[in-house]
Formats: structure tokens, C-alpha cells, sequence
């Protein structure tokens, strides 16, 4: 299962509640019980479920007298870790979460993203292993840790310029390397091979790019390196 295809969904009943992941066939299973006989109510609550994708919108219905759900898609997976450690569409109460509920895909893609169900880093799960990339500018990279970067210059093969595509941050990524990582222990699928970059440091330097010392950085970090297809991104203020 792809991320961006699981649900995240809260379920309130009596003032008890719980989260969980699904897939849209789940959820649908859901909708056919509550609004038994209604084709519309049921294509009404898909079409809203639907349109939660690419914005931050929750649907809610109520399946039973003293039950709600809130579910939405799952946007990255900034999103998942944040609803696993308690950002939910649910204000009141305590909401625990329930593993049981979760079907094996949804659980797989916890694997993947290194998360445990309680948002937290997995240990020893995974194996990273390193492949070639030659880094251009005005690609994006996904860092292993879940936030993705616009490459503004390539400074030598391993150092970068980039800026946060959330935030708008930054920064110089010293001794960045491509890996593809996946599950060190049973059958996965091609969905859980994650494949993002990381790197030995980062220097951060705030938001403001007129504050950049572009030259200092060209010759603290391009001095001799034959940028061949990047040349461009060497002689110039980077593209934005």
C-alpha cells in the first residue's frame, strides 16, 4: 500500500476513543453498514472522503447513535507520525490507538517509514543501503527523515544547496548520499522500498537568502570541482 492511499481515522463512541489505519476498501465496508439502503448517502460520504487529498479536511459520519468517525487521507508522512503521537481530528478525551483495527498493508507502511505505532523510530527494522545519484539542480530530494529539499546548487558531488520545501529554511547538506531503504525481515512489496537521501552534516542558515555569502560558499566548497552539467548552477544567484 502506498502512504498517500491509507486512511487516517478516529472513532469516537460514547466519549471512548480510538485511531486507526485503513485502506479505502475498509472504509467503504464501513460506509455500506452505517448507510445501509442509501446509495446516495454512501456516494456522498466518498466523494468527501475523496476530496480530504491534498488538503488538511476531515470527513465525519456518524455510524451509529453515540458514534463518529473522522477519517481523511494521509498527506506524508509528517501527518502519519504527528496523528500516531496524538495530532488528531479528536479534541476531547483520551485517544489510544488501536493495532487490532489496522490492517497488515496499513502496519507495512509504518515499517517503511520507520514508525512504530507510536511514532517513534524503529530499531534495527530496516536496512540502508547506498546507490549512486548525481545530484541536479532544481531536483527535489526526499530526506530519510520525511521532509523533502529543493536543490538549489550543487556545489561538489557530495555538498549541496538547499532550501526546505516546508519552511522555506537554508542550509548547506555536507556529504549527501542517495539510499534506498526497506524491511530487513519478511516478504515486503515494492511500496515499502523508500528511497531518500541523507547526509554527514547540516549547516542551517536561516531564511533569508540575501544574508547568503554565495561567494564564500562557491570557494569554501566548489575550489576544483569540475561541476560538468552543473556549471550553470555555479555562476549565477540559484533559480527560485
Amino acid at each position: 500500500m502506498n502512504l498517500r492511499d491509507m486512511l487516517l481515522i478516529t472513532d469516537s463512541t460514547e466519549g471512548t476513543g480510538c485511531k486507526y489505519l485503513a485502506g479505502f476498501e475498509d472504509y467503504m465496508a464501513v460506509l455500506f453498514r452505517a448507510f445501509e439502503g442509501s446509495e446516495t448517502e454512501i456516494a456522498h460520504a466518498a466523494g468527501e472522503l475523496c476530496r480530504t487529498k491534498g488538503n488538511s479536511r476531515w470527513t465525519e459520519i456518524y455510524p451509529a447513535v453515540n458514534k463518529t468517525l473522522h477519517a481523511r487521507f494521509c498527506s506524508d508522512e509528517w501527518e502519519l507520525r504527528n496523528f500516531l503521537i496524538g495530532s488528531h481530528a479528536m479534541t476531547e478525551g483520551v485517544v489510544s490507538f488501536d493495532e487490532d483495527r489496522c490492517t497488515k498493508e496499513c502496519l507495512d507502511v509504518l515499517t517503511a517509514y520507520n514508525m512504530d505505532c507510536e511514532g517513534s523510530p524503529l530499531i534495527g527494522k530496516l536496512r540502508y543501503e547506498a546507490v549512486a545519484h548525481d545530484f541536479r539542480q532544481g531536483e527535489v530530494l526526499h530526506n530519510l527523515n520525511g521532509c523533502d529539499y529543493s536543490v538549489l546548487m550543487v556545489l561538489n558531488k557530495n555538498d549541496l544547496f538547499l532550501m526546505a520545501m516546508k519552511g522555506g529554511q537554508f542550509l548547506i547538506a555536507e556529504g549527501t548520499r542517495e539510499y534506498v531503504r526497506y524491511p530487513k525481515e519478511g516478504v515486503y512489496s515494492g511500496d515499502s522500498i523508500i528511497r531518500g537521501v541523507e547526509w554527514d552534516r547540516g549547516i542551517y542558515l536561516g531564511n533569508s537568502l540575501s544574508e547568503i555569502d554565495m561567494d564564500y560558499m562557491r570557494r569554501e566548497y566548489g575550489a576544483g570541482y569540475d561541476a560538468g552539467q552543473n556549471e550553470s548552477s555555479m555562476d549565477g544567484e540559484p533559480e527560485l
